[in-house]
């Protein structure tokens, strides 16, 4: 007999309902009709379905605790546990060690009930929080529920609820599968399989759904990226992080070439370059990706140059000529043409998309913010800083706007890049722009039309990171951290019933 947990959760009585027969209502899963023995019911217009009913149909394994009026379904090695006439329905995995590990808990209008002998949930909650899309159809009288069997593609991810251990699992939610008995970082994508690095000894490894994990490099190592067959990655000597020589290994045939003599650190590749620092030297240098071309990168001025503080800026290096901020300079990616393009002390907006201009806060006056051309030219004000707010966040830049915030009070502003039409936007945490639509979460995730004239919330519940492209949105909840797939119109559903840490997807 499974082990049962109960959820200590607010009781509400029946009473408090107005119950009445779902007249006419017909489940169809997949284009298929529900056959229920007994009626739908629709209760505060929600409608519920007889339990076993429903589950079965969506692939789980269902159990009645009698004693503790509870309902227990399992899928795998996930669960979902449904206290009757509690406005709450808890969910969770079972990890490496065979403990249930409770991940999430959702809130219900109107609870799981027992009539007429008969135990009824409520079909949205559960259909969504297993995966499924729901909608309405009126005019047929149906609840249309999307298993998304038939859906292709594979996500892969660390599980949280698992020691951050590798896992796949389908988009559509089903075949979750554990791919690695390791704690998985540094998760990247290419050709059908998922790389990774191990906590326990550095390596790298990858696996896919297929074929299961198998090691690529068996010494510590530091993946820099997996691209165009090759595997690019600094060898760790122990000594500091970010510290060793530079390889890297031909995915076809497994040879390996070193590309450096001495140890290097912060390496960062970037299209036809890999940048790194020595040890004792103000330089920054680049590298041909076959080793044999080595490039100085040197502004002359007493500060340590290093590639995690410059921008990488379509064909240009931009970086700020200080130790904490300075002029900023513009050069090719071979450290050649050199030129300062600001004046004054300047901080570069580090995650604006390529255009002609560069954008750029002065922390000295205010958080004032500018622009200025990549040739140095039509250096203008943008937005004159508030002195009392003594920060300010660049989040964006898309076509001919800027976005900003407040750091205190997650206020955003919109201001063409002329500084004209300045425009407060709203509350946010974060903020992506995608094909001129604007997605910003702030306990929920929202999406707008570029000029704020139609607001649509995509998803309920706060949001702790979440990714945009192509129509695709995917997020993790913030309080759970499971991962969620939602659509430009306001459908969402889980797609992982653990939390998750890193994820990419096929």
């Amino acid at each position: 007999m499974k082990r049962f947990l109960i959820l200590l959760l607010a009781v509400m009585t029946l009473s408090a309902y107005s119950v009445t027969a779902a007249e006419n209502v017909e489940i169809y899963i997949d284009n298929e009709l529900l056959e229920c023995e007994v009626s739908p019911v629709n209760i505060d217009e929600r409608v519920l379905v007889p339990m076993r009913a429903i589950f079965e149909a969506l692939g789980l394994q269902v159990f009645w605790n009698g004693e503790n009026r509870t309902v227990w379904a399992e899928r795998g090695d996930e669960f979902i546990c449904i206290p009757i006439d509690s406005a709450e329905i808890g969910t969770g995995v079972k990890n490496s060690d065979g403990a249930d590990v409770w991940v999430d808990t959702i809130q219900v209008d109107v609870p799981a009930q027992i009539i007429n002998d008969r135990t009824f949930v409520p079909v949205r909650a559960v259909s969504e929080t297993l995966g499924s899309r729901v909608s309405w159809d009126g005019e047929r009288n149906r609840v249309v529920i999307d298993s998304r069997r038939k859906e292709k593609g594979v996500v892969y991810y660390t599980s949280l609820s698992d020691y951050g251990k590798l896992y796949s699992v389908g988009k559509n939610a089903l075949l979750r599968q554990k791919l690695s008995d390791k704690t998985a970082y540094n998760l990247k994508m290419y050709d059908g399989f998922v790389y990774y690095g191990a906590k326990e000894n550095n390596y790298i490894y990858r696996a896919n759904d297929e074929i299961g994990e198998s090691v690529v490099v068996s010494r510590a190592a530091n993946m820099l990226a997996v691209e165009n067959g090759y595997i690019y990655y600094q060898e760790l000597d122990g000594r500091k992080k970010n510290y060793g020589v530079l390889y890297r290994l031909n995915l076809e045939n497994n040879e390996t070439e070193r590309l450096t003599d001495n140890v290097v650190q912060y390496p960062q590749k970037y299209r036809d370059y890999i940048y790194f620092n020595l040890d004792n030297d103000s330089k920054m240098y680049g590298l041909t990706l076959d080793g044999t071309g080595l490039v100085t990168i040197d502004t002359g001025d007493k500060p340590v140059l290093h590639p995690f503080n410059c921008v990488f800026y379509g064909d240009y290096i931009l970086m700020e000529d200080g130790e904490w901020y300075g002029h900023i300079i513009r050069m090719d990616l071979d450290g050649s043409n050199a030129a300062a393009i600001t004046k004054s002390n300047s901080i570069i907006f580090k995650n604006q998309e390529v255009t002609e201009q560069v954008i750029y806060l002065n922390p000295e006056q205010g958080q004032d913010i500018y622009s200025v051309n990549l040739d140095g030219s039509n250096l203008h004000l943008v937005h004159e800083g508030d002195p009392t707010w003594l920060d300010i966040e660049l989040l964006a830049k898309y076509d001919n706007a800027i976005y900003y915030r407040h750091p205190f009070r997650k206020e955003i502003y919109r201001v063409n890049i002329d500084g004209s039409n300045e425009t407060y936007i709203g509350y946010a945490d974060d903020i992506k722009i995608d094909g001129g639509l604007i997605f910003t979460s702030y306990n929920g995730l929202y999406i707008d039309n570029y000029d704020v004239s139609g607001t649509v919330k995509i998803y309920p519940r706060a949001v702790d990171k979440f990714t945009v492209s192509d129509g695709n949105v995917y997020l993790t909840d913030k309080l759970s951290s499971r991962l969620h797939y939602a659509d430009y119109s306001g459908n969402s559903y889980a797609v992982t019933a653990d939390a998750v840490g890193e994820w990419v997807c096929e």
